[in-house]
């Protein structure tokens, strides 16, 4: 008498894309500002391709201060969250890990680093909100006559969403004059 044997009958491909489908959604979910003192777990960066549309620009501004001090405005925590996020997490550094940034009108926003350069350059990909692109953030440090120029370059959008370059180059203009206000006044233009 021949005995058959047990076989584990396979999920069909598509099935098996779509449950996993399914879980990394789940992992990416944008998460809610947390009550005081709690922590959060922040979504991972997407995996999507990086930088491959036409369109890029360049947002820059002078000031009459410190590089370092231009510095630690621009990628510490601390004073991040006082003039142009509501949280924050991780911090730069050459172990390139991701950074998120907080907004209570928009949700978690997760960088990826790909190079860090101590007072000279840092260079991120952002996901294209919500499109199917990645686009490549980079801020430039420059010491130059005795005043540092901080520069946002950002490249990669498709010819297509050309007003989303609009909007995140209006984006990165006001987080220039944040971080000008915040160095020279002490104020908070997102906040005041």
């Amino acid at each position: 008498m021949a005995v058959k044997k047990a076989t584990k009958k396979k999920a069909p491909a598509k099935q098996v894309a779509a449950k996993q489908a399914v879980k990394k959604k789940a992992v990416k979910k944008v998460v809610k500002q947390p009550a005081a003192g709690v922590s959060t777990v922040v979504p991972p960066p997407p995996k999507l391709p990086v930088g491959k549309g036409p369109i890029g620009y360049t947002t820059s501004n002078v000031f009459k201060l410190p590089l370092a001090k231009v510095w630690d405005a621009v990628v510490l925590s601390k004073h991040m969250k006082q003039h142009f996020v509501d949280d924050m997490k991780g911090e730069y550094g050459p172990k390139l890990q991701p950074i998120s940034w907080f907004w209570k009108e928009w949700g978690w926003v997760t960088f990826k680093v790909v190079k860090f350069e101590k007072h000279k350059e840092i260079v991120m990909h952002m996901g294209g909100w919500g499109e199917k692109y990645l686009t490549v953030v980079r801020f430039e440090f420059v010491r130059k006559d005795g005043k540092t120029i901080f520069r946002v370059h950002e490249s990669g959008y498709p010819t297509k969403h050309l007003k989303n370059a609009f909007m995140m180059c209006e984006g990165w203009t006001e987080f220039h004059c944040g971080v000008k206000a915040y160095l020279l006044y002490g104020k908070a233009l997102n906040r005041d």
